[in-house]
């Protein structure tokens, strides 16, 4: 097992199987569903974030993927906001909800298993 699947599943028990982002349960990180548990590093590879346990976090692939869809995503606790706030108002796992006005797509940085 890689120390990045390994630190993602100490974090996915240490977070009580929740997603760091949305607060949901996640599925096995073999799962195909958008529940299924993924390594989020904090700061991304891409701007020098390392695969140590202090930068790694479980969350689920939706979360995840959505956090890095853009050039400039917002920070790890800006967007934890961001996706609470669209919960609470029921709306993000609307397909049509979009994504933060301030976040362009596309992206070098992808997530990891």
């Amino acid at each position: 097992m890689s120390n990045v699947k390994k630190f993602r599943d100490e974090a996915f028990h240490r977070q009580g199987g929740l997603c760091w982002y949305c607060g949901r349960p996640m599925a096995a990180a073999s799962d195909k569903r958008s529940s299924r548990r993924t390594a989020e590093h904090l700061l991304a590879q891409c701007d020098g974030g390392e695969d140590v346990a202090e930068n790694i976090v479980a969350a689920c692939w939706l979360c995840n993927t959505r956090r890095h869809t853009s050039k400039t995503p917002l920070s790890p606790q800006a967007f934890q906001d961001y996706v609470r706030q669209r919960l609470a108002r029921g709306n993000w796992f609307n397909p049509k909800g979009g994504q933060p006005a301030e976040a362009p797509t596309s992206s070098a940085c992808h997530p990891r298993a």
